[in-house]
């Protein structure tokens, strides 16, 4: 709302038209409309935290693994760090060098089809389906780099490998994207963001 108010109060009208918003907002936004060729329904539940959390712990129980023994809550941050480096669930088991990173890749396996039999997406997949969209669905890419001629990213030094690859799809040859970040207040890292990403757009 701070975002389209600003907006307005620069053009001097309504910014009527334009989507404004986060990357998971936006994200959502497309995906409402282009669920169903991703196999869910447009009115799919977005997971919060907690919603995996009970995922997570569901299909541990249904593998005969503790919950207690590997907490949901150390799962879940190990497998949204892998969604966040856009990792399929193999490569995190061949790079696993621990119990808990092995039994993590495992749960990742069973995770997507869980999450897509219960018509629901977390906050990683809002930023990976799109992507996964784009690439089997090149004329629904072709519609939406259409759509979007112009593209504006503030708070560019907090992107992350996701968002990152997001902008460069969807900008496509163009090259009508306006980026503005701060290498000094990037204060992300922690969870994924790249400050190097201001170093390589071009």
């Amino acid at each position: 709302g701070e975002m389209r108010s600003r907006v307005g109060a620069l053009l001097g009208a309504d910014p009527r038209g334009l989507w404004i918003g986060t990357f998971h907002s936006l994200s959502a936004r497309l995906l409402r409309r282009e669920a169903p060729l991703l196999g869910f329904g447009p009115n799919f539940t977005i997971y919060d935290v907690d919603d995996q959390q009970a995922l997570i712990k569901r299909l541990l129980e249904q593998k005969g693994v503790s919950p207690k023994a590997y907490p949901p809550r150390a799962l879940q941050g190990v497998i949204s760090g892998a969604k966040n480096r856009m990792m399929l669930p193999e490569e995190l088991g061949a790079q696993a060098d621990s119990p808990i990173a092995r039994v993590a890749a495992d749960i990742f396996q069973a995770l997507g089809p869980a999450l897509k039999q219960a018509n629901a997406m977390d906050f990683d997949d809002l930023l990976l389906h799109p992507l996964t969209l784009f690439r089997e669905h090149p004329e629904r890419l072709a519609y939406w780099q259409d759509r979007f001629r112009h593209i504006l990213v503030d708070e560019f030094q907090d992107t992350n490998a996701i968002q990152y690859a997001f902008i460069r799809v969807l900008a496509g040859d163009t090259g009508h994207v306006f980026v503005v970040g701060d290498d000094d207040q990037s204060i992300y890292g922690w969870r994924g963001a790249k400050v190097e990403n201001m170093q390589q757009f071009l």
